[in-house]
């Protein structure tokens, strides 16, 4: 039987010159990239050189033993994909009131697990739809 993968929670933040990222869990796992794309890229290499560290030290691990996970706040979001409309968003895939979105997507409305849920699910309702996209 297969152990559980470690989870790995990576903290990504909007920085002046692009994003940086640390592992919640583990101390030391941080990187940058000036694109979320290129963040996840380095952050992988990052992880490959813990993995390398851990086996010298004689630990029996390998990069499938991790499950990352990328977590960023509302505000970032919606300002780093900025082509999102973010009324429109509301409207069809959070289902929520566009003025109050706009105030959450600002930091000016206290957001609740379940209002972040939501917003979440609307994220992958619209990434999946894309993802089954074919233009001609």
């Amino acid at each position: 039987m297969k152990a559980k993968k470690s989870r790995i929670t990576v903290i990504i933040e909007k920085t002046n010159t692009g994003f940086s990222a640390y592992a919640k869990e583990t101390n030391g796992l941080a990187t940058v990239g000036s694109s979320i794309s290129e963040l996840k890229e380095n952050f992988n290499e990052v992880l490959q050189y813990h993995v390398e560290y851990l086996q010298e030290k004689g630990e029996t691990v390998t990069i499938g033993d991790f499950e990352l996970s990328y977590e960023i706040d509302l505000e970032q979001v919606f300002d780093y994909f900025n082509v999102i409309n973010k009324s429109a968003f509301a409207e069809h895939y959070a289902e929520i009131n566009q003025s109050l979105f706009r105030q959450y997507t600002k930091g000016l409305a206290p957001l609740s697990g379940d209002k972040m849920e939501q917003i979440s699910k609307g994220l992958h309702k619209l990434a999946n739809e894309l993802s089954d996209l074919t233009l001609v």
